[in-house]
């Protein structure tokens, strides 16, 4: 979910935009399988795996399983994720498994636990077995196809969700589909604005005001980022209900108003009260806050591996509870390939998969969309 170290915006916004075509193409569901784990084909029942692929599947009980079973689907569903449809904006592997870690992992992340539709994305994307099934995952039943021989983002035309930016280059051309971001993964929804498209708290959230700071319905929170004359800028807000409860707004006196999503229900039973206030404080590796009037912790050390993980003061911006994990002194400041081994980098940690370990072909830099820095990712199987 990034926010500026917190949770679900992309990483920038592109330089450029143009309008996507509306012609879509059917794609086959359940495409060439790849390498399957041998404890799952001798038994399919087995902790970690997973039927084939249901789009529609929202049940399955991540609280149930252990870190390292956390960490495992984790490194799957991104690796997978990151090759099928390329690194762009938080698809990266590094951006990528963080959040997948917080859906994943209620012991690191038991106060936000991951709801709706982005639990039915994560669910759906744990299981993917080939890039037909991550398609599926990320569009739905239907890719939409490029229309314009150039290179630009744009939000998906119906019938694709709403909340999925689409990168198309040559369009006309060899590549008639475009690679996806699904937004609903961290909460948000794509934008288009005056310079191109972003993930962001709403449609319109390329052009918000730093005024734009509210609960909607008790369910989306908008945060517009502060600019220094009140000018146009990006609303780094998300969907409450997806982080499993509601959005409340909090005056505290003698500090600014703010908004933030309010700890799930089941998490809060028994939860102590506290003082509402925007900061956070480090216990063990834990960051402790209180931006709702409940206490609440994410275990940075277990989800950026590091004991030096959590850094206490102001959260920024304030409704984010993951804004201490981060890395004091950066670890790494880029991506990295070493033929099948992926490095990929975020909020100062560094993050590994051995791409042979998912299924997947070798690492490569790959510079995903206009403007975008290169982000590693391991390659597609071959169809």
């Amino acid at each position: 979910m990034a926010v500026r170290r917190g949770v679900g915006v992309a990483l920038a916004a592109v330089v450029s935009a143009a309008a996507g075509g509306a012609l879509v193409a059917c794609f086959d569901l359940f495409h060439a399988t790849s390498d399957v784990e041998t404890a799952c084909e001798l038994d399919a029942g087995h902790a970690g795996c997973f039927p084939a692929v249901n789009p529609d599947a929202i049940d399955t009980d991540f609280c149930a399983y252990s870190p390292a079973q956390a960490q495992k689907h984790a490194a799957h569903a991104c690796s997978w994720l990151g090759a099928c449809e390329s690194p762009m904006g938080n698809n990266a592997f590094g951006p990528c498994y963080f959040r997948a870690l917080m859906a994943y992992d209620c012991a690191a992340n038991p106060d936000h636990r991951t709801r709706n539709e982005a639990h039915r994305l994560w669910d759906c994307l744990q299981r993917v077995r080939s890039c037909g099934d991550v398609d599926t995952c990320v569009f739905g039943s239907r890719v939409p196809t490029c229309a314009a021989n150039d290179d630009y983002t744009a939000c998906a035309p119906a019938p694709v969700p709403l909340a999925v930016r689409v990168h198309c280059s040559d369009g006309g051309g060899a590549k008639l589909r475009p690679s996806g971001e699904n937004c609903a993964l961290w909460g948000q929804t794509c934008a288009t604005g005056p310079e191109g498209t972003a993930c962001a708290g709403e449609t319109t959230g390329l052009s918000c005001t730093d005024s734009d700071r509210s609960c909607v319905n008790r369910t989306s929170l908008h945060w517009c980022e502060a600019t220094a004359d009140g000018g146009i800028a990006r609303d780094l807000g998300i969907d409450c209900t997806s982080y499993g409860s509601t959005c409340g707004g909090f005056p505290v006196a003698d500090a600014a108003y703010w908004t933030a999503c309010n700890v799930e229900t089941d998490a809060s039973d028994g939860a102590a009260s506290c003082e509402p206030d925007a900061s956070a404080t480090c216990e063990n590796g834990r960051a402790v806050s209180c931006p709702s009037g409940v206490v609440e912790s994410l275990d940075c050390a277990g989800l950026l591996r590091s004991p030096n993980a959590c850094n206490p003061g102001a959260l920024d911006p304030p409704f984010d509870w993951t804004s201490s994990c981060s890395i004091a002194v950066p670890e790494c400041a880029s991506d990295s390939c070493d033929g099948m081994h992926l490095t990929s980098c975020e909020r100062g940690a560094n993050f590994y998969v051995d791409c042979a370990s998912t299924g997947l072909g070798s690492c490569q830099l790959v510079s995903a969309e206009p403007g975008a820095a290169p982000r590693a990712t391991c390659t597609a199987p071959s169809p």
